[in-house]
């Protein structure tokens, strides 16, 4: 296949520039600790500026112009760029991470799935900021970032954007892309401040709330820098927590609606509407399963807990406040359902997404409505208005491809010789980005693979985040066809 290398090259090169930045943060923390980690972020900060600068001013003027499949392939190289020099930081600790270990962090850290190999509460500081400010740029998309603030990438850019962005298709907030793009960061960087300013007041230290603040916004979960698996906090804060995985995980052209006051595209959107529908109704479930089971003592403990563990599934921040091992079997299988239905579209949420689940369910009704009527015309319909049929073909085409990577997966992880209950939820702790789970993962932590094992797991979670395509499609034959692709 023809790639337009220059643009690809001109891609990575902006990435670099802002992957640079963002270690000069955990830097600049490194040095006013006067930590000796601060070495192993200098060095790779000042490779990734001057390669990305000089890659930029390189092609400073080249005219931008790419076809719809070398979008996925400028995904994927600048996911991988960025994870593969965000290994580095963690290598050069010299706190005796293996390079399997060093590699899962760093996508695990981008990916926003939140998991750990190492002993988290050992970890310098400054690598725990830099494992949090790689969930909360990798929550809302590096190629967005980039194209917010560089606006050159013009039109092209809506094609990057759509190959890196959960859901269907991402929503214009404005007629330039690069407008969009900026929107969508200021309401990001607003409901961050927020939540900060929110935890500020509590029991956690100032470095923790923004830890965690970072980290659930992105939806990626919690960062426990105590020595138990499940982070110890107040109800308070486990109701910031639990609101602001909601607010990361709802389609972000709702935050646009609510500014411009368009009330009614809120209460009418279908997406969210079911969402918080299907929140409301596995929590009630959950709830009610640990009242009557004795496994919570009073209704409204268990209701509180059913709700934060069912919205840290559903949004899959995947953050546990109680010991899931030992829940009934019917709260397992309730979340893991939330789980694979993940938040809305256009979010920082993984998993499948909403609107494919409704409309899955909805391609269900026709067919069994067209076996009783062959003749009718019954196209699937979303807030009134039909979709399309090559829609309709993309969303059956992913659930199906979604569930053979599982399947592929959970094959794999079986030479790992844990139990079935582990196996399946490893895999899907990492192609839903959730990075938690039942069995022998508990509090996110993957330790207990071995080195190649952590290694696929860091391939998943790069399939999870970019929605398959990006990566299933570098092993078809027509992608580097020219005479084929199109």
């Amino acid at each position: 296949m023809h790639n337009n290398y220059r643009v690809i090259l001109r891609t990575i090169g902006l990435v670099l520039i802002f992957e640079g930045i963002a270690m000069l943060v955990p830097l600049a923390y490194a040095v006013w600790l006067d930590d000796a980690s601060a070495t192993a972020f200098f060095t790779p900060a000042v490779f990734c500026l001057g390669l990305g600068l000089f890659i930029h001013t390189q092609l400073k003027y080249y005219t931008l112009k790419i076809k719809q499949r070398e979008s996925y392939f400028i995904a994927f190289v600048c996911w991988i760029t960025v994870s593969f020099m965000g290994i580095f930081p963690y290598m050069l600790a010299d706190q005796g991470y293996s390079l399997a270990d060093c590699i899962f962090e760093s996508v695990s850290g981008w990916t926003t799935t939140g998991a750990w190999t190492v002993n988290v509460p050992s970890m310098p500081k400054p690598l725990l900021l830099w494992k949090a400010t790689t969930n909360w740029l990798g929550g809302m998309g590096i190629l967005l970032l980039t194209i917010s603030f560089f606006p050159v990438l013009g039109a092209e850019g809506q094609k990057m954007i759509n190959a890196e962005m959960p859901g269907i298709q991402v929503e214009k907030m404005s007629t330039r892309i690069s407008d969009t793009a900026k929107i969508s960061y200021m309401i990001y960087v607003i409901m961050t401040v927020v939540e900060f300013l929110l935890l500020l007041p509590t029991g956690l230290t100032p470095f923790e709330a923004l830890l965690n603040t970072m980290s659930t916004i992105s939806t990626a979960g919690l960062i426990n820098v105590g020595t138990g698996n499940v982070i110890a906090v107040s109800p308070y804060v486990t109701g910031v927590f639990t609101a602001f995985s909601i607010f990361g995980s709802i389609n972000f052209m709702m935050y646009f609606y609510l500014y411009k006051r368009k009330w009614s595209s809120i209460l009418n959107n279908v997406e969210v509407r079911a969402f918080l529908k299907i929140l409301a109704v596995g929590s009630a479930i959950i709830a009610l399963t640990l009242f009557f089971t004795g496994t919570c003592d009073s209704l409204t403990d268990a209701f509180g807990t059913a709700i934060a563990q069912s919205v840290a599934y559903g949004a899959t921040s995947g953050f546990e406040v109680a010991d899931l091992n030992a829940w009934p079997g019917l709260c397992k299988i309730v979340l893991i359902i939330l789980l694979l239905i993940g938040g809305c579209s256009n979010s920082t949420s993984g998993s499948i997404k909403v609107i494919r689940f409704i409309i899955f369910l909805k391609l269900i009704k026709r067919g069994i409505y067209k076996r009783i009527h062959p003749k009718a015309v019954k196209p699937v319909m979303i807030q009134g208005r039909p979709v399309s049929a090559a829609s309709v073909s993309s969303i059956s085409v992913f659930l199906m491809l979604y569930f053979l990577v599982f399947v592929f997966g959970s094959l794999v992880f079986s030479l790992e010789n844990l139990d079935m209950e582990t196996t399946f939820c490893t895999t899907l702790a990492c192609i839903t980005n959730n990075g938690t789970a039942f069995g022998g993962i508990v509090g996110g932590n993957f330790s207990i693979l071995s080195e190649p094992g952590k290694i696929f797991s860091s391939i998943l979670m790069l399939a999870g985040r970019l929605e398959m395509y990006a990566i299933i499609l570098l092993f078809s034959r027509s992608f580097w066809n020219p005479n084929r692709a199109t």
